[in-house]
């Protein structure tokens, strides 16, 4: 059985060149710069899994996958589930224009292949596993909701889980990360407008892993090229609104035990002048 080891992943997306610029001959030096940093990631997860004394095999070597505009590059990891079955992480998924990058899991994902597959969007072979399903269903989903529907899209998954998803097509990255924060997700905005994902930053090469260059990508938010945007409140911020809500609660109730115990006095006094008022009324007849 192989040792467990956790997957990582590197992606690197650099700024578009204008029109102009790629007149100028400016994509060949974007595809270089492309090609440069994901082989840097290569040499030094490969010299980390050798220092490691990692065993590989077929399904768990180093990949690349060099896109117009961007690449990422994949260090597959092993997660035992039985003594003697285990899963290969992350999933992986590419297509023409796409690839795809997962961690995690998906709790409604046969809720969303039965609605997916009766429209007849899911396109896996017969038999796939959970990771096939897993990325052709998401990959399916990018589609029906693309063009500033991201919002839409993250609604229907439930889980744990964090994904990064290329479109050469756009020369930008999708990625996202479930509320629960379960699986890591960093990012980190160069200065000429460049911009990188990882997992993990000790698989990063030496002079890349300052943490201070390097930012979370929080719980409950998506990163749509270098915009940020929260899209579900975190398992922390859930907790805050449930004691804030808790708290308002027992405030409403106090005072509304208050008001009750007010009405019932002021009915308790008037109760106890009737007799004084008949009284009055009598004499003054």
């Amino acid at each position: 059985m192989l040792a467990a080891h956790p997957g990582s992943f590197f992606c690197y997306v650099p700024k578009t060149p204008t029109l102009f610029g790629t007149l100028l001959g400016a994509r060949a030096a974007t595809e270089q710069a492309v090609n440069e940093r994901l082989d840097r990631y290569v040499e030094a997860t490969t010299r980390r899994s050798q220092a490691q004394a990692v065993s590989t095999t077929p399904e768990t070597q180093v990949q690349k996958f060099v896109y117009p505009g961007g690449g990422v590059t994949v260090q597959p990891g092993i997660v035992p589930l039985t003594h003697e079955l285990v899963r290969v992480t992350p999933y992986v998924q590419q297509s023409k224009d796409t690839i795809l990058v997962f961690f995690g899991a998906l709790s409604n994902l046969h809720d969303l292949l039965a609605r997916s597959r009766s429209g007849s969007g899911v396109v896996a072979p017969e038999g796939a596993g959970t990771g096939v399903l897993t990325t052709a269903c998401l990959l399916d989903l990018y589609k029906s909701f693309e063009n500033g529907r991201e919002l839409l899209l993250l609604s229907e998954l439930q889980g744990q889980y964090a994904f990064v998803l290329y479109d050469s097509s756009k020369k930008q990255a999708f990625a996202a990360r479930d509320p629960s924060g379960a699986e890591p997700l960093y990012f980190k905005i160069d200065e000429d407008g460049g911009v990188q994902y990882t997992n993990s930053l000790e698989h990063l090469p030496r002079g890349e892993t300052e943490r201070r260059s390097w930012k979370e990508l929080k719980p409950g938010h998506y990163m749509l090229g270098k915009a940020v945007v929260q899209f579900a409140l975190s398992l922390r911020q859930l907790e805050k609104r449930e004691k804030k809500e808790s708290l308002d609660a027992d405030a409403l109730h106090m005072m509304l035990q208050r008001e009750s115990q007010a009405e019932e006095e002021e009915r308790s006094g008037f109760s106890a002048l009737a007799p004084v008022r008949s009284l009055l009324r009598n004499r003054s007849k």
